[in-house]
């Protein structure tokens, strides 16, 4: 199909793609509201500091990739069964399991320094707040039994989040929208594709290998 005609098909058939995706965008908005529990996000941070920079005050090349080293492995120790099974049963939460709440924590380095944020994903906001404070106490807590180091400090503790972080029904329906639009593009072009009916006189020279002599024009004779 040439794009004359495939823009000619499109604008014959414009009403039908656009109603169809505007459908299509207000069903997923509609379950996105109604259908989708809210889910809340808390977060907090920690701060990692070497001992031999707490004490001593001077900095090398070997210490950076110490501290380096220390907040790969912090990351994997906050989400570990041993530190979130602690606060589960700290906060008497019996609805989660450790690999649920595993699952909806995220830690990062706040712009690749020594400051840990640890995000919680719940759906009740002050529970999600709690968990998050409470894994940085357990971890504060165990690290020190673990590893026998005191380098970890709360800098800021999780506040009780106002509006959910999902779902997001405006980027959902945008992204249904353009979805299926093109879908729907994609489906009316493959129907054009292969259907063989002759239309036009230019389908006689394409499918059929003949010279058109002549059309007759319709009348709409009353």
């Amino acid at each position: 199909m040439e794009l004359k005609q495939f823009l000619i098909m499109i604008r014959k058939k414009i009403v039908f793609i656009i109603l169809i995706s505007v459908l299509v965008s207000i069903t997923v908005a509609l379950g996105s509201v109604f259908l989708i529990s809210p889910v809340y996000e808390a977060s907090s941070t920690l701060y990692i500091i070497s001992q031999k920079t707490a004490s001593e005050g001077d900095v090398t090349y070997n210490d950076l990739l110490t501290n380096q080293q220390l907040v790969k492995d912090y990351r994997e120790l906050i989400k570990s069964k041993l530190i979130v099974k602690t606060a589960l049963d700290e906060l008497k939460i019996m609805d989660l399991t450790p690999n649920q709440l595993s699952n909806r924590i995220t830690v990062s380095s706040k712009n690749d320094t020594r400051v840990l944020e640890i995000k919680v994903e719940d759906t009740y906001p002050v529970r999600s707040a709690e968990l998050s404070n409470k894994i940085c106490e357990v971890f504060i807590s165990e690290a020190k039994s673990l590893a026998k180091i005191d380098n970890v400090n709360i800098v800021d503790t999780a506040e009780i989040p106002e509006t959910p972080v999902k779902p997001q029904p405006v980027l959902y329906t945008a992204i249904a929208f353009i979805i299926s639009l093109m879908l729907t593009l994609g489906v009316f072009y493959l129907l054009e594709v292969i259907n063989e009916t002759i239309k036009t006189s230019e389908d006689i020279e394409t499918y059929l290998d003949l010279n058109v002599l002549g059309t007759i024009p319709s009348f709409n004779i009353r």
